[in-house]
């Protein structure tokens, strides 16, 4: 994984005393180490251990065998391999009666053997702490693997016993990753795809006082726990979090007071994902309760100041998600954005040149970059720094998966900035699938003319592709042609009618048509030719066998019609073709429909609050198509324009908001409705228009914060 091209003679000084560096290399025959410290020593009593992450990358044995660490004095440190994923990294925790010396890491032996100063792997599930030589009490870790599945997801089986746990453990295919962590509490997979995997907690914790102890689990699968290797709180099988998440699978234990060990294990398919372990530390009856941190121990956080080889620095990054785009017009992709570093620990000389094989066919160059990928998938990722000293390469194969849940690490971008990042790629070198999911995020990201071209790139590179693959090619760049205003409308209109091929399923064909219904008489103002395309999906509808879905694809269309109607300012028939698409569908009763139409503004504010805009489109959506007849009501269209605008679309805001205002002139949502208007007018270069808007804000004579900032705004 690690090549370098130096000098053709090295001296002895230069083998066993780095570049740059004091301390004399003191393995020989290891090719790399790590130079740590620990900043901040825990201020927590009895702590002995020191805990460290190693950027390993493939330059350990896959079974870490030749791990090794030394002290200042370069005396043999005992020490536990807590977790280890050759291609990655490891995690070690080692004996640190001295937290304010130097450690030193070595790794890259082919031959080494196991040390015997490390402490012995930890035994099965239920086997309690490891036994022998020097056992850190201070270490508490989680670390995520892939869970096997069965064949036929029918036959799919949770385990009933520890015994099977123990063999879904066994059999894993992968490791997700790991961390050092005090608590059992979670609900995704921070380290990979959630969709199936297990996970492992495992560490020493303390008990504050001898006395009873309940315990409670609740997990969405199987999970098993143990004290000490003895059974804590099992919930085997398959099973709901509802049915625990009062702690209705509890325990109670008898505890001394001081260090014990813990263990628990979850594992989980597609379904929602919870693995917990409450607490009730007391034996009397009563609610149980989150287990604090101070519970769980942590070592000291060392880290790591040089990773080096007996030549001088050694090239390392480790990848970082930044954030991931759901594609809004479909129920399926993910666009997801990577930060890549090249490691300071410490830096290659300025003049050194990096380059980047991303693993997708695209390249950068730079010590820092990011990009984004369009499809998920193993990538093998690959830095190579040219420096005056020689080459140095190194990779790490990186999984894009699925993410399942927006929460602080794993956030929402921006279609925009995601397309300003991906419109250079060099399309020649993209996959099929890259380029048909290329030509979605352009789309979606406010570049149309971009997108056609990728369109022409994907026809012309891939010319035997799937007629119905093609179809929806050619269907989305004649969206985009449409949305350009460039060229003649019925080509534009012959397009969308190519892209309706003979295996183009009903309801898709008929979802084509509501979005060209739209496209035509609303964006291109052609109301006619938009009642000529609605009759043609009356045809489609008659002729297709009706089931669920092709109703519901039908009403789809008439409220497409609706919209055109409305955006004429022709109400009563908007009106009534809103009310021919509610009858469609199921009958709601009023007191519910009030219901529903009240609680959406609630949830679109806290989609916003936690920066989940790709939900909160999907909800404005379910809103109108819900309930259609509440769209002459403005609120939804004003809904809709405060997300593009949270989303980075002033363009597309532009329309909903100033269609809410002319809608219901004197709506509680009024002056801010004006202000998001101004906002995305000014954001659009249309300055004067904004100017004007700002204008009407304050001739509205509503005292409230938007107005007041369109006074200040307009001061300056």
């Amino acid at each position: 994984m690690h090549l370098r091209d130096g000098l053709a003679v090295l001296t002895l000084t230069l083998i066993t005393c780095p570049a740059g560096a004091a301390e004399p290399w003191r393995l020989p025959d290891w090719t790399a180490r790590a130079v740590v410290v620990i900043p901040a020593p825990s201020t927590e009593a009895g702590v002995d251990a020191a805990g460290i992450k190693i950027l390993c990358q493939g330059r350990a044995k896959p079974d870490g065998a030749d791990y090794r660490v030394l002290d200042a004095d370069g005396k043999p440190v005992p020490f536990q391999l807590d977790f280890h994923d050759a291609d990655h990294y490891s995690l070690l925790t080692f004996k640190a009666d001295n937290p304010k010396q130097k450690f030193y890491v070595y790794f890259g032996n082919p031959k080494g053997t196991r040390a015997a100063e490390q402490t012995p792997d930890v035994p099965a599930p239920g086997g309690g702490p490891p036994t022998g030589g020097w056992v850190p009490h201070a270490d508490f870790v989680y670390q995520t693997i892939d869970r096997p599945r069965a064949a036929d997801i029918t036959k799919e089986h949770d385990p009933d016993n520890i015994a099977e746990m123990a063999k879904l453990i066994a059999d894993s295919k992968g490791k997700d990753g790991a961390r050092y962590q005090r608590r059992i509490a979670d609900g995704y997979n921070p380290f990979g795809s959630s969709e199936y995997y297990i996970s492992i907690y495992r560490g020493w914790v303390r008990v504050p006082k001898a006395g009873p102890y309940q315990f409670c689990t609740v997990s969405n699968k199987a999970s098993f726990s143990f004290l000490d290797g003895k059974p804590l709180v099992h919930w085997p099988g398959q099973h709901t979090v509802e049915r625990g998440a009062r702690g209705e699978v509890n325990t109670k234990v008898d505890l001394t007071a001081g260090l014990h060990y813990l263990e628990y294990y979850h594992e989980t398919t597609p379904l929602e994902h919870m693995a917990y372990l409450g607490w009730r530390p007391s034996g009397d009856a009563g609610q149980f309760s989150p287990i604090p941190e101070s519970f769980y121990t942590a070592p000291h956080i060392a880290v790591v100041t040089a990773y080096e080889d007996a030549k001088g620095p050694l090239l390392t990054f480790e990848p970082v998600i930044v954030d991931s785009v759901w594609p809004v017009e479909r129920n399926e992709g993910q666009y997801t954005r990577v930060r890549f570093t090249a490691g300071k620990t410490p830096p290659l000389p300025e003049v050194t040149k990096y380059q980047w094989d991303f693993g997708d066919g695209q390249t950068a160059t730079g010590p820092e970059v990011e990009h984004v990928y369009l499809t998920l998938g193993l990538q093998t990722v690959t830095l190579t720094a040219q420096e005056p000293a020689g080459t140095q390469t190194v990779r790490w194969p990186l999984s894009v998966f699925e993410i399942e849940h927006v929460v602080d690490q794993f956030k929402e971008g921006r279609p925009k900035d995601y397309a300003k990042l991906a419109k250079g790629y060099d399309r020649n070198k993209l996959s099929a699938d890259g380029l048909q999911e290329l030509q979605h995020l352009l789309a979606e990201g406010d570049e149309p003319a971009e997108a056609v071209e990728v369109g022409k790139t994907l026809l012309q590179r891939f010319p035997n592709a799937e007629h119905l693959a093609q179809g929806r090619v050619r269907r989305l760049m004649a969206d985009c042609a449409v949305r350009m205003g460039q060229g003649n409308l019925d080509e534009a209109i012959a397009n969308y009618e190519a892209a309706l091929v003979k295996e183009t399923p009903a309801v898709e064909k008929l979802d084509v048509l509501a979005h060209l219904i739209r496209l035509v008489g609303v964006q291109r103002e052609q109301p006619e030719k938009a009642a000529s395309i609605f009759a043609k999906a009356d045809e489609t509808a008659k002729s297709a066998k009706v089931d669920d879905e092709v109703q519901a694809a039908y009403r789809r269309v008439v409220i497409a019609m609706g919209d055109v109607r409305l955006w004429q300012g022709k109400l009563d028939d908007a009106r009534s073709l809103y009310t021919r698409a509610e009858k469609l569908g199921a009958f709601i009763p009023s007191q519910v429909r009030a219901a529903r139409l009240g609680a959406y503004p609630d949830s679109l504010q806290e989609y916003l609050e936690t920066g989940n805009t790709g939900a909160a489109l999907d909800l404005v959506d379910k809103w109108d198509e819900k309930f259609p007849t509440d769209k002459p009501n403005g609120h939804s269209f004003f809904w809709r324009g405060k997300v593009l605008m949270r989303r980075g679309q002033p363009a597309d805001a532009v329309r909903y908001l100033d269609r809410s205002i002319r809608l219901t002139t004197g709506a509680s949502f009024e002056t801010e409705a004006r202000w998001l208007l101004a906002e995305a007018l000014d954001q659009t270069d249309r300055k004067d228009e904004a100017k004007r808007e700002l204008a009407k804000l304050v001739a509205v004579g509503v005292n409230d914060e938007f107005t007041k900032k369109a006074i200040e705004k307009l001061k300056k």
